[in-house]
């Protein structure tokens, strides 16, 4: 009955209700149980803009630190930077840049499991 290990959580994006069906029809914190040793699960549900702001963040971030390490190695040769400021804003440019694409692709796949949930108010069934 997965009593012998604590309890695993995991994350789904979704509304949070369990009207509908598509994305997390499951209310935050309902317990999975799991067969044998198995651990029981724990369910989170984030909201939809929670998790586009996460990922977002997460992807300008290592855009970030990646161009501020290729600024670091190659310096003027492999970047137009002469200085740390330099580098600083182009590593910023890139990371808004990659983050603000990213939130666009995510806006997609949130919005279309969203229409999945509720096919009425979208027009398609």
């Amino acid at each position: 009955m997965g009593t012998d290990q604590l309890p695993v959580t995991i994350s789904l994006v979704g509304t949070g209700t369990t009207e509908g069906g598509g994305v997390a029809p499951t209310p935050s914190g309902t317990i999975a149980t799991t067969p044998g040793t198995q651990p029981n699960l724990i369910i989170n549900v984030i909201t939809p803009v929670v998790a586009i702001l996460v990922r977002a963040i997460n992807l300008f971030l290592v855009t970030f630190s990646g161009v501020i390490t290729l600024a670091g190695v190659g310096g003027d040769k492999v970047l137009p930077v002469q200085d740390v400021q330099s580098a600083l804003a182009v590593a910023a440019w890139a990371g808004v840049s990659a983050a603000g694409v990213g939130t666009v692709k995510n806006l997609i796949t949130v919005f279309g499991r969203l229409e999945g949930k509720y096919p009425l108010a979208s027009g398609s069934i």
